[in-house]
């Protein structure tokens, strides 16, 4: 134990000690810890008044709130373990420190525990949605805060021992590339949990309300089964053995996990396949390309996060658009991010890439398209959702082809923003692509593009239009010839940014 507290404190603290000429930080947990106030307490206040409103309706001597906060707990508990698990998986392998740490006297179990802590401090959504929600619910019932506390925490410490113990055993079992992929969608998952409890609830409640007093006790009475753990947190408010029992559970999960975590290697597996003796030319660039944005650390969430939340905050708001305003946004951002990691994987291998018969368009092309087709689909395919959802006009559809030449500029920019300042992106840290001056360039840029894009989907602003200028033709014109000169100009200066990029990329040559 102690020496995980030796562990903990290097890992926590190392990194954040007072330099020469800079300002001391602030420690990342205690950052975290700020970050989970700033999302718990609205959250948990507009649970506090959700229970209050089911409490007054009582069934088989449970309210509807112990409904609502079992559902919660169940729901919640499972994102957890879907996130949580593969992404400890995760830490265990391509993580340079833990091969430090193998060389040190300590058991194995001790650095899984360490990888547990600080895999908490990234995937503590979950943790902290319901370490507000249930205290909210208890005081809503007119009990003591401490307790549903204590009892929330002892809940968080099954679920993060149940974590332990899966971790080790898929970790012998589970492929780190399925693992990763796995982490992505549990993330995506509660955070859209966490937009749907916020948009949706009141709803929701109204819903329980109209429903059968038959039906909700049948169900009030399967989810409060003793043996269903996710209800022990309820049951422990009025039988407090439920909490000894999950105390107990803690410690039985963590004497089973130890001998597993000890049998675990860390390192990453990889698969080998027959060598295919095949030529090689510029048409495979975009394959590999592909796939390597497939591989990339950050891959799937990139892809599904502009298309997720776009859809969620128009259905929240019921209109499309203010979230293709927010989809175009994000995703242009995500081709000029993709781009500049395609370069830098490019360049991490350099000089390979000149035994192939490759000309510089050749390695160059692939890296702006391959983003641009790819985001570009799912922006079109959202179109044709919002189109039939909300019954949009057709020129809706001439967003299609001006997104595009967007995509490809936003693509090229990434690109030329990367190999003009190569040396100061951090190689092991993708994010750092592209710096956040350069990020929000990209961005103020399809702001502005975006907000003559939507000129011809809104019927408000073309009155608007007419009403000031009086002449239908010359608003005609502004409304349709106003995208289609910013496509044509973002293409020019695509053509522009793609030759100073070639010119950047021989100086690397």
């Amino acid at each position: 134990m102690r020496r995980l507290f030796v562990l903990l404190k290097y890992g926590l603290w190392t990194n954040y000690r007072q330099r020469s000429g800079r300002a001391r930080r602030l420690p990342g947990f205690l950052v975290t810890i700020a970050a989970s106030f700033m999302i718990g307490l609205p959250l948990g206040s507009i649970f506090f008044e959700t229970f209050k409103i089911l409490s007054s309706v009582t069934i088989n001597s449970h309210d509807l709130s112990a409904l609502l906060i079992l559902q919660w707990t169940l729901l919640n508990g499972f994102l957890f373990l879907t996130s949580f698990v593969p992404s400890l998986i995760n830490s265990f392998s391509r993580n340079e420190e833990i091969q430090l740490l193998l060389t040190f006297p300590m058991r194995r179990w001790t650095i899984v525990a360490y990888q547990m802590i600080l895999t908490l401090s990234m995937q503590s959504f979950p943790v902290v949605m319901y370490l507000f929600v249930f205290p909210a619910y208890v005081v809503a019932r007119g009990e003591n805060l401490f307790l549903g506390l204590i009892v929330a925490f002892l809940f968080v410490l099954l679920m993060l021992s149940i974590s332990v113990l899966l971790s080790c055993v898929f970790g012998l079992l589970l492929s780190k590339s399925v693992a990763r992929r796995v982490t992505v969608v549990g993330l995506i998952a509660t955070v859209v949990l966490f937009f749907l409890a916020t948009q949706f609830l009141p709803n929701y409640v109204q819903v329980l309300l109209t429903r059968d007093p038959g039906t909700l006790s049948a169900t009030l009475v399967k989810l409060t089964h003793p043996l269903n753990i996710f209800a022990w947190p309820i049951k422990a408010l009025d039988e407090p053995v439920y909490s000894l029992l999950m105390l107990a559970f803690c410690f039985l999960l963590v004497l089973l996990s130890s001998p597993v975590a000890e049998k675990l290697s860390f390192e990453q597996t990889s698969s080998t396949g027959r060598a295919r003796n095949k030529a090689f030319n510029g048409g495979k660039m975009f394959w590999k390309d592909f796939k390597l944005m497939a591989r990339s650390e950050q891959g799937l969430f990139t892809l599904v996060y502009p298309v997720i939340f776009a859809v969620l905050f128009g259905l929240s708001l019921k209109s499309p658009i203010p979230a293709l305003l927010i989809s175009l946004m994000l995703s242009g951002t995500y081709v000029a991010y993709n781009s500049a990691m395609l370069t830098k994987q490019e360049l991490a291998v350099w000089p390979l890439p000149l035994v192939f018969p490759l000309r510089d368009v050749d390695i160059l092309l692939p890296k702006l398209f391959v983003p641009s087709f790819i985001y570009w689909g799912l922006f079109s395919a959202l179109l044709v959702f919002f189109k039939f959802w909300f019954s949009m006009s057709a020129a809706a559809f001439l967003l299609v082809p001006t997104v595009f030449v967007t995509f490809v500029f936003s693509s090229t920019l990434g690109m030329f923003f990367y190999l003009k300042q190569p040396s100061k992106a951090e190689p092991s840290n993708p994010s750092r692509v592209l710096n956040t001056t350069k990020v929000l360039i990209v961005q103020g840029l399809l702001l502005l593009t975006s907000l003559v894009y939507i000129l011809p989907v809104l019927p408000s602003l073309q009155l608007a239009l007419l009403e000031f200028l009086k002449i239908r033709t010359i608003v005609s014109f502004i409304v349709y010839m106003g995208p289609l000169g910013c496509a044509l100009t973002l293409a020019f200066f695509s053509k522009k940014l793609f030759n100073r990029a070639k010119e950047l990329f021989q100086r690397v040559e």
